[in-house]
C-alpha cells in the first residue's frame, strides 16, 4: 500500500491531469485552489453515479476515511 505522502502525490497528479484535460491554463504557486479540488471531487462523484454507485454513499465513505487517516473531523 502506498504511503500517505505517495497518495498525496498521486492526488496532485490526478488534479494536474484533470486541470490539463479541462483546458484550464491556470497554475498555482504554493497551494491548490479549493474550487479545483471541489470540481474534481464533484466530477468523480458523477462518474461513480454513472457507474451505478450512490454518490452520497461514496462521499460518506470518503469522509470516514479522511477522519480515520488524517485525524480530521468534518
Amino acid at each position: 500500500m502506498a504511503s500517505k505522502l505517495e497518495r498525496v502525490e498521486f492526488a496532485q497528479a490526478a488534479l494536474d491531469a484533470y486541470i490539463h484535460a479541462e483546458g484550464a491554463a491556470r497554475r498555482w504557486i504554493g497551494g491548490v485552489p479549493a474550487c479545483d479540488v471541489v470540481d474534481l471531487i464533484t466530477d468523480l462523484l458523477l462518474l461513480a453515479k454513472t457507474r451505478g454507485h450512490d454518490p452520497c454513499s461514496v462521499l460518506a465513505r470518503a469522509k470516514r476515511h479522511l477522519e480515520a487517516e488524517a485525524s480530521e473531523r468534518c
